[in-house]
């Protein structure tokens, strides 16, 4: 296990926590995360960092009350994303583990993710299908077909929000991860696109038992349109590309008509040169594509020297 250790050689690591409207559980999650870690042999290697994203009820003051944790505030909300990369910039250990706040991500499962965990990769606590509501069952099922076309990889869990990174290398791509609920997803999808390794450590999880979830459509639209920009970022001939054969059909079946017809129609010049536009833009895309990622990889050399 590569992890970053003290100067005893004890594994330490940082535990990012977003906090919105969670003051009925808060507390009781907290103060059970630090029993179990302490019970597990953790205790004096790590430390717990929440983000109190401008919550509407009392968590902030809760929060302000706890003396085992560092704080940080929002005095606006940001959003989910926002309130992890406040958090994981604020950290000070270089091994990161993320989770949430309302209590279903259980501490026990710590230990494992971290002993599948090599830095430079990231290891995802991954939820079985039913342990989802069943009423986003669907919209997930949607959105992990997409992820994996796009990006030709077997995703076991696309926006589990329980995993373990190196800090610096999340920073690498704040600028493509979302500031809300796709964080995770748009994550995901970059460690992929960069070929670093993710594992997939099974989890268990418990429902919440107080507040509420504020994933929704709403939410899920808008990580439908992540998972899309992260394939234009990336991967942009796998985005364009069938929509270039879905117009080169049509110009077909136009064709066909017309010579049927013996008669070339406006309809089919058309579709003709919105083919070829297409197909001109998804061989830019992916030139612009593929400089970006190579000034991006330069940039990050120098900032490690």
């Amino acid at each position: 296990m590569d992890v970053q250790q003290n100067e005893e050689g004890i594994t330490t690591f940082s535990i990012v926590i977003p906090v919105y409207n969670e003051g009925k559980t808060i507390r009781s999650v907290l103060e059970n995360l630090r029993r179990d870690l302490d019970s597990f042999g953790f205790s004096g290697r790590y430390e717990i960092v929440c983000v109190n994203d401008a919550s509407r009820d009392n968590s902030g003051e809760i929060l302000r009350s706890i003396d085992f944790i560092h704080r940080v505030e929002h005095k606006i909300n940001k959003g989910y994303g926002a309130a992890l990369k406040s958090g994981i910039r604020a950290a000070k250990y270089e091994t990161i583990i993320i989770m949430d706040s309302d209590g279903q991500h259980l501490a026990e499962d710590i230990p494992k993710l971290l002993e599948n965990y090599e830095t430079g990769g990231m290891v995802v606590g991954a939820r079985g299908i039913t342990q989802t509501q069943s009423k986003r069952i669907l919209g997930k099922m949607v959105l992990s077909a997409l992820a994996n076309n796009l990006f030709s990889y077997d995703i076991k869990d696309l926006n589990s929000g329980f995993r373990v990174f190196n800090r610096f290398d999340a920073m690498r791509y704040f600028h493509v991860c979302s500031d809300r609920f796709s964080f995770t997803t748009s994550q995901t999808l970059a460690y992929i696109s960069d070929e670093k390794p993710i594992q997939y450590v099974p989890i268990n999880i418990q429902m919440r038992k107080e507040g509420k979830s504020m994933v929704n459509m709403k939410a899920g639209f808008r990580a439908i349109l992540k998972v899309l920009q992260m394939g234009m970022i990336f991967k942009p001939l796998r985005v364009i590309l069938p929509i270039v054969f879905f117009f080169a059909l049509l110009t077909m079946v136009s064709l066909g008509r017309d010579l049927i017809m013996f008669n070339m129609t406006d309809t089919t010049l058309a579709l003709f040169i919105a083919t070829v536009m297409l197909f001109v833009f998804a061989l830019i895309s992916d030139q612009l594509s593929t400089v970006r990622r190579e000034m991006w990889s330069l940039n990050c050399v120098t900032k490690e020297n």
